[in-house]
């Protein structure tokens, strides 16, 4: 037998376990998506994401010319606000954790940001 507002509870706890559920920052909509720019913490250069496979939801260019030219990952908005992109009208930066995927190993994360 299900406890009293049961579906209200399932909800609840399914929008509030991913912080990605927040979708709107000063009404300006957050949600990663192919073409969003993502610029990891230490990397010199950032890039826009591209779309991923069923490994990943996107994947993040390394802007090099070896043989790994990118990088599957998963991208969360930590719903902290940096300020407004620059030479964008109307643009926001936000904080975000970016995931790096592991095939076979442990994923790696780090902190960076994304402008919308």
């Amino acid at each position: 037998m299900r406890p009293p507002n049961y579906e209200l509870q399932l909800w609840w706890n399914q929008t509030t376990r991913s912080k990605t559920t927040a979708t709107q920052i000063d009404g300006i909509d957050v949600t990663p998506k192919v073409g969003s720019y993502i610029k990891p913490k230490h990397w010199p250069l950032g890039s826009c994401l591209v779309a991923g496979d069923s490994f990943s939801p996107f994947r993040l260019p390394t802007n090099s010319e070896g043989p790994i030219t990118s990088l599957a990952v998963r991208v969360e908005v930590s719903g902290r606000k940096l300020g407004r992109a620059a030479g964008r009208a109307g643009g926001l930066t936000v904080a975000v954790k970016i995931t790096f995927v592991g095939d076979g190993e442990p994923d790696t994360v780090t902190s960076g940001y994304m402008t919308v």
